[in-house]
C-alpha cells in the first residue's frame, strides 16, 4: 500500500464558497436561530452571513485535515472524520468503475473530484469512494492505478505505446430536439414552471384579475398563449437540461475499457471495464419511440447511480442504440412471443377497473337516471384492452449461447 495522500487545500476554498458542511448543519441552525427570536435587519442579514462563511470555513478545513487516501495493488483505502474516525477499505476486486468530475470551480482551480464505484458492502454503506479534490494529474494516476489493479502507474518501456483508441458513438447537437420527449429531461424545465406559477400567486395584490381586466384579446385567446408559453418552456428548458449534461458526449474503447466523456459546465470523466459489463439495456419510451429514438445503458452489477454512468449512448437514433448494444453483446437472435394467455390475462388485468366503473354506472344509472359512470366505465375499459394488448406486446424471450 502506498503512503497516505491529501487532497490539495484549494479544495477548502471549494468547500468554503459553496458551503458543503455548513449545508448540512441548516436543519439545527434554523430552529436554533427561531428559538433566539433573532430580529431582521441588514446587521442580522450580515451577521449570519459572516457566522454561516466563517462555520463553513472551519468546517471544510477539518475535513480536509482529517481525509486522506491511500491506492494499492489490492485495495483503496480511505480515512475521514474528525471524533469519530472512520477507516474504508475497498478492494480493487470489488470496484466497478471510476468516474472523473470536473466542476466549474474545480476548474478554475485545477481540481477534478473521483468517484470510484464499488459493489454494495454492508447494509447502508456508501457504494462510492469519494476523493475530491486532487489535481487533475492525481486524478488521472488514480484513475489508472484502480482500474489496472496497480498502486503507481508502471513506467512505459521505450517501444511501449499506449492502447488504441476504438471510437464507438459521438455526440450529435442535433440529437437535442429529441429532449422534449423524455421525460427524465422535463422533469427539472416543468419543476420551475411550477414554482414560476406558485410565485405569480404569491405576489401581493391580485395580478392575475388585475391583468383579465385590462382591454386585452378574449380569455381564450389568453388560456392558448399561457399553455403555448408554458410548452415552450417545457422544450427550451428540457433542451438546455439534455445540453448541459451531455454537450460534447463521446465514447470510445480504449484496451479493455469504455471511456466516456460528456458535460458543459461539469465534465464528467467516466470509464467502464469491459469485462464487467453483463449485458446492454435500450430503452425507448413513447415519445423516442414516435421519432424512432433510443438510449443504451450498459448493465453493470454494483454501479452506483447507473443510469447516468452507465449510459452508452444517453439519446440518440434508435438504430445506432442498436447497433451500439450488438457492439458490446451478442445477439442472440429475435424474441419468441408469449401464448395467447398471457395475452387474455394482461387483456383481464387492465380491463378491470372499467368493468367495476360499468357494474357502478348501471347500479347507478337504473336508481337516480344518471349514466355519466357508466359512458366513464366505458371509455375505461376500452383503453383497458389497449393497455393490456400493449403490455402482451412488449412480451418475449430468447436464449442464445451466452445471453
Amino acid at each position: 500500500m502506498t503512503p497516505a495522500r491529501r487532497t490539495s487545500p484549494r479544495i477548502v476554498l471549494v468547500h468554503t464558497v459553496t458551503f458543503r458542511q455548513a449545508r448540512q448543519l441548516v436543519p439545527v441552525l434554523i430552529p436554533a436561530l427561531a428559538g433566539f427570536g433573532f430580529g431582521g435587519g441588514t446587521t442580522t442579514i450580515v451577521a449570519l452571513a459572516v457566522g454561516i462563511t466563517l462555520l463553513s470555513l472551519a468546517g471544510a478545513g477539518l475535513s480536509w485535515w482529517r481525509f486522506s487516501y491511500a491506492d494499492g495493488p489490492g485495495a483503496v483505502v480511505v480515512t475521514r472524520g474528525l471524533l469519530a474516525r472512520a477507516v474504508r477499505t475497498v478492494p480493487n476486486d470489488r470496484i466497478r468503475g471510476v468516474e472523473i468530475e470536473t466542476p466549474v470551480l474545480h476548474r478554475a482551480l485545477g481540481l477534478v473530484r473521483v468517484r470510484i464505484d464499488a459493489a454494495a458492502g454492508a447494509a447502508g454503506e456508501d457504494e462510492e469512494v469519494v476523493v475530491d479534490g486532487v489535481p487533475r494529474a492525481e486524478g488521472d494516476r488514480l484513475r489508472s492505478a484502480v482500474l489496472t489493479h496497480r498502486g503507481a502507474p508502471v513506467p512505459a518501456a521505450e517501444d511501449d505505446v499506449p492502447p488504441a483508441e476504438e471510437e464507438l458513438f459521438r455526440w450529435d447537437n442535433r440529437w437535442l430536439l429529441y429532449a422534449p420527449l423524455v421525460g427524465s429531461y422535463l422533469a427539472l424545465p416543468a419543476a420551475g414552471v411550477g414554482a414560476l406559477s406558485r410565485l405569480v400567486e404569491d405576489l401581493p395584490g391580485h395580478p392575475l384579475e388585475d391583468l383579465l381586466d385590462l382591454d386585452l384579446p378574449p380569455g381564450w385567446v389568453l388560456v392558448a398563449g399561457a399553455v403555448a408559453g408554458t410548452l415552450l418552456l417545457l422544450v427550451a428548458g428540457s433542451v438546455i437540461g439534455a445540453a448541459l449534461v451531455n454537450w460534447g458526449f463521446h465514447l470510445v474503447r480504449r484496451g479493455g475499457s469504455l471511456v466516456a466523456v460528456r458535460g458543459l459546465l461539469t465534465r464528467r470523466h467516466t470509464e467502464l471495464e469491459i469485462d464487467r459489463i453483463r449485458g446492454v439495456s435500450v430503452s425507448e419510451g413513447v415519445g423516442m419511440r414516435l421519432v424512432g429514438a433510443g438510449r443504451a445503458t450498459a448493465l453493470v452489477t454494483g454501479l452506483a447511480d447507473a443510469e447516468r454512468r452507465g449510459q452508452l449512448l444517453p439519446l440518440g437514433p434508435r438504430g445506432q442504440a442498436w447497433e451500439l448494444a450488438h457492439r458490446l453483446v451478442e445477439d442472440p437472435g429475435p424474441l419468441t412471443g408469449h401464448p395467447p394467455a398471457a395475452r387474455r390475462r394482461r387483456v383481464v388485468r387492465a380491463v378491470v377497473p372499467g368493468a367495476l366503473l360499468v357494474v357502478g354506472g348501471v347500479a347507478l344509472g337504473l336508481r337516480l337516471g344518471h349514466w355519466e359512470l357508466l359512458v366513464a366505465g366505458l371509455v375505461v375499459a376500452g383503453l383497458g384492452v389497449l393497455l393490456g394488448r400493449s403490455l402482451y406486446g412488449a412480451l418475449g424471450h430468447t436464449a442464445g449461447p451466452g445471453r
